[in-house]
Protein backbone atom coordinates (compact mmCIF):
# COMPACT_ATOMS: atom_id res chain seq x y z
CA UNK A 1 0.00 0.00 0.00
CA UNK A 2 1.11 3.53 -0.73
CA UNK A 3 1.21 6.22 1.90
CA UNK A 4 -0.17 9.69 1.20
CA UNK A 5 2.58 12.28 1.40
CA UNK A 6 1.34 14.41 4.28
CA UNK A 7 -1.31 12.14 5.75
CA UNK A 8 -0.84 8.94 7.68
CA UNK A 9 -3.91 7.23 6.19
CA UNK A 10 -2.84 4.43 3.82
CA UNK A 11 -4.20 4.63 0.30
CA UNK A 12 -5.09 1.35 -1.35
CA UNK A 13 -4.60 1.01 -5.11
CA UNK A 14 -7.83 1.52 -7.03
CA UNK A 15 -8.67 -1.31 -9.41
CA UNK A 16 -11.56 -3.19 -10.92
CA UNK A 17 -14.10 -0.43 -11.42
CA UNK A 18 -16.75 -1.60 -13.85
CA UNK A 19 -16.90 1.90 -15.36
CA UNK A 20 -14.00 4.13 -14.35
CA UNK A 21 -15.53 7.21 -15.98
CA UNK A 22 -18.51 6.98 -13.60
CA UNK A 23 -16.15 6.77 -10.63
CA UNK A 24 -14.09 9.68 -11.98
CA UNK A 25 -17.17 11.86 -12.41
CA UNK A 26 -18.34 11.00 -8.90
CA UNK A 27 -14.94 11.82 -7.42
CA UNK A 28 -14.81 15.13 -9.29
CA UNK A 29 -18.28 16.01 -7.98
CA UNK A 30 -17.25 15.14 -4.43
CA UNK A 31 -14.02 17.15 -4.66
CA UNK A 32 -15.90 20.14 -6.04
CA UNK A 33 -18.57 19.88 -3.34
CA UNK A 34 -16.01 19.57 -0.53
CA UNK A 35 -14.05 22.56 -1.86
CA UNK A 36 -17.25 24.65 -1.97
CA UNK A 37 -18.17 23.60 1.57
CA UNK A 38 -14.69 24.50 2.76
CA UNK A 39 -14.90 27.91 1.08
CA UNK A 40 -18.20 28.58 2.84
CA UNK A 41 -16.72 27.49 6.17
CA UNK A 42 -13.74 29.79 5.73
CA UNK A 43 -16.14 32.73 5.66
CA UNK A 44 -17.58 31.60 9.00
CA UNK A 45 -14.44 31.64 11.10
CA UNK A 46 -16.51 30.82 14.17
CA UNK A 47 -17.28 27.40 12.61
CA UNK A 48 -13.80 26.64 11.32
CA UNK A 49 -11.14 25.31 13.63
CA UNK A 50 -7.85 23.67 12.69
CA UNK A 51 -9.29 20.18 13.09
CA UNK A 52 -12.17 20.84 10.69
CA UNK A 53 -9.82 22.45 8.19
CA UNK A 54 -7.52 19.43 8.39
CA UNK A 55 -10.44 17.04 7.92
CA UNK A 56 -11.59 18.81 4.76
CA UNK A 57 -8.06 18.91 3.35
CA UNK A 58 -7.68 15.19 3.99
CA UNK A 59 -11.04 14.34 2.40
CA UNK A 60 -10.16 16.38 -0.70
CA UNK A 61 -6.65 14.94 -0.84
CA UNK A 62 -7.80 11.34 -0.54
CA UNK A 63 -10.30 11.77 -3.39
CA UNK A 64 -7.64 13.43 -5.54
CA UNK A 65 -5.29 10.50 -4.92
CA UNK A 66 -7.97 8.00 -5.96
CA UNK A 67 -8.74 10.08 -9.05
CA UNK A 68 -5.05 10.18 -9.94
CA UNK A 69 -4.86 6.40 -9.54
CA UNK A 70 -7.87 5.96 -11.85
CA UNK A 71 -6.26 8.21 -14.45
CA UNK A 72 -3.00 6.30 -14.13
CA UNK A 73 -4.70 2.92 -14.69
CA UNK A 74 -6.27 3.97 -18.02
Amino acid sequence: MEQANQFSTPIAPVKHFTNPSVAQKQLLREIHCLERQLDRLRVRTDLLDESTLSDYREMIHSRQMILNQLNYNK
